[in-house]
């Protein structure tokens, strides 16, 4: 058993080699009681959101073929094909899944199959939520369409007896509590889900600035991401125009693509195409799976395939198959889409697979720390404004102190990247998101860092915020500055409400050196919060950090002078603009 697996909570208390092999001595297949075989375990409210629902059964997998497999001749991206859930969303973070081979060790177990000697009707998957990893039992028992005879849910078009997609579905909805809570997501909380990683949201077309990225970078980004191993998917937003609306290109509006690969065009295709993003081409992957493809530029059919040798098209696929995969350039992805999402790689994922530290360098390092908004203690909403509703009480918001510094194999004026990411845990499962946001201040360099201190605005400067507050799982910022003593602020849009929540750091080539937590609380309260930064898996050789944390117990808030002259912005999601079925 690795080090990582000691760390894995059985959900819902089920151990799942306990279960199989009881199953086994008793001659039975395992029924699961938490998730049954009922359409309950469809939707809550069935009749009115499964239309078909009187034509559904329930089968196991060698009711439905003769020979059911886990897995056939290894997993492929083309794999998933959406069932009739509303959940494009989870399938384009599925095809991601498969470029990853490490994390899908960690997703599905290959301690599994359908073989006589093993089954016993029962498999399991492992998904990562709030810094915790829980192994998830299934049954295999699968929603089936008596009339249509083929499965509803999500399953493999081509290999009609493999069976990983529909199980890893089934497992999915359980864990969010049935199969219609996955009709219309994010697909980056999806992918989040599958790695423990850090999400990271670009607006093409409006806050791309705000990323400290220009479109001339994009691609390089692009690129260094799949080269990182993180994973990636993209959609149009739909505007006025219906969801899932088929364009004359033949991209689909409010639906979402995984990106899969990229492809540089070499300078003897053409000498005037000297940027790499002129140069470009990206692959994607429609979740549908079949014939609706991009009808463009370098599309399936394009004769300008014939421009490139036979080597090259065989090692990129180009083959005119409905399968819904297709190649476009950068230019046209970047015209025609609306929103990318990436979710970067935890190291975590890594550690347990003994990197050397040659592949370390192509991952990132993280620190978290688990924290809580409370109310009438450190909950001090978004305005740091004098004369604002909420009385100024932004700066009894928790705050991070960090120190940035290179590690020294590196030049002192080069600049550090980092990702800051807060992800919101309500109080209540299946509560609304809060509207959150981070802030990042630079301590200014005549003030003293020290334990036990909470920071006025004048000691501060702000340098970089996550963009207007919004009802999201998880905001995340992306930026590169100098070294120093940086002020993190996570808040949220309201004043006195209660929350937890994870703040996360992602660094490349970066060591924190110390830290400190500083939260307001009542003598008499209990701080439910974790007031320290941990150093999670680090895949360098350095020596481990200093970590220093307090609690910070004082009733004082500190008005703004300057800072924040503009209204705090706040920017709900809603279903039509930013999910998708």
């Amino acid at each position: 058993m690795t080090k990582w697996e000691h760390t894995i909570r059985q959900y819902e208390g089920q151990d799942f080699e306990s279960i199989r092999l009881q199953c086994r001595r008793e001659r039975k297949l395992f029924e699961d009681p938490i998730f049954p075989a009922q359409l309950e375990s469809l939707s809550n409210n069935y009749q009115k959101l499964i239309p078909n629902w009187r034509e559904i059964i329930w089968k196991r997998p060698y009711e439905i073929v003769d020979n059911p497999q886990l897995i056939v001749n290894g997993i492929k991206r083309t794999d998933p094909n959406q069932g009739d859930l509303g959940n494009c969303w989870f399938i384009a973070a599925m095809s991601a899944l498969t470029q990853n081979s490490t994390v899908l060790k960690r997703v599905i177990p290959p301690d599994q199959s359908f073989n006589k000697d093993w089954y016993a009707g029962i498999f399991h998957f492992r998904f990562w939520r709030y810094q915790q990893w829980y192994d998830i039992v299934i049954d295999d028992r699968l929603p089936y369409l008596i009339k249509q005879k083929r499965l509803w849910g999500a399953r493999n078009l081509f290999e009609i007896n493999e069976f990983w997609v529909s199980l890893l579905e089934k497992a999915y909805a359980k864990l969010n509590g049935n199969y219609t809570n996955l009709g219309g997501g994010l697909p980056v909380n999806a992918l989040t889900d599958f790695t423990g990683g850090i999400e990271q949201r670009f607006e093409l077309k409006s806050n791309l600035s705000l990323t400290h990225l220009h479109s001339d970078d994009l691609f390089d980004f692009i690129k260094s991401c799949i080269d990182y191993g993180s994973l990636i998917a993209c959609s149009i937003n739909p505007n006025k125009q219906k969801l899932e609306t088929i364009l004359s290109n033949g991209l689909v509006i409010g639906h979402t693509y995984s990106i899969t690969n990229y492809y540089i065009l070499p300078l003897t295709y053409d000498n005037h195409l000297r940027k790499l993003s002129e140069r470009g081409l990206i692959r994607f992957r429609n979740p549908w799976g079949n014939d609706i493809e991009w009808n463009g530029k370098w599309s399936d059919s394009d004769p300008i395939w014939n421009l490139l040798d036979e080597k090259t098209r065989k090692r990129l696929s180009i083959q005119r198959k409905h399968d819904g995969e297709f190649w476009m350039s950068f230019n046209d992805f970047y015209k025609e889409f609306d929103v990318m999402e990436v979710c970067h790689i935890s190291p975590d994922t890594y550690d347990e697979f003994g990197l050397t530290i040659q592949d370390s360098k192509h991952h990132w390092r993280m620190w978290y720390v688990l924290g809580s908004w409370r109310a009438g203690e450190n909950s001090g909403g978004s305005c740091a404004n004098s004369g604002c509703r909420h009385g100024c009480y932004y700066w009894r918001n928790p705050q991070f102190v960090i120190e940035l510094t290179l590690n020294r194999s590196f030049n002192s004026n080069r600049l550090c990247m980092m990702i800051i990411a807060l992800m919101q845990k309500p109080i209540i499962n299946n509560s609304n998101e809060q509207y959150i946001q981070i802030r990042l201040f630079k301590i200014k360099s005549n003030v003293k860092i020290c334990e036990k201190k909470i920071y006025k605005p004048d000691e501060v400067e702000r340098i970089a915020s996550t963009g207007p507050y919004v009802n999201r799982r998880e905001v995340s910022l992306l930026l590169k500055t100098t070294t120093g003593a940086y002020l993190i602020v996570p808040s949220m849009a309201d004043v006195d409400q209660n929350c937890d929540f994870l703040l996360r750091i992602f660094s490349q080539d970066t060591t924190i050196g110390r830290t400190f937590v500083n939260i307001f609380a009542n003598d008499n309260f209990e701080d439910l919060s974790r007031r320290n930064l941990n150093q999670q898996y680090t895949i360098s050789e350095q020596t481990p950090m200093n970590i220093f944390f307090e609690a910070t117990h004082s009733k004082e808030y500190y008005k703004s002078t300057d800072l924040d002259e503009k209204r705090i912005d706040v920017i709900p999601i809603r279903p039509h603009r930013y999910t998708y079925e």
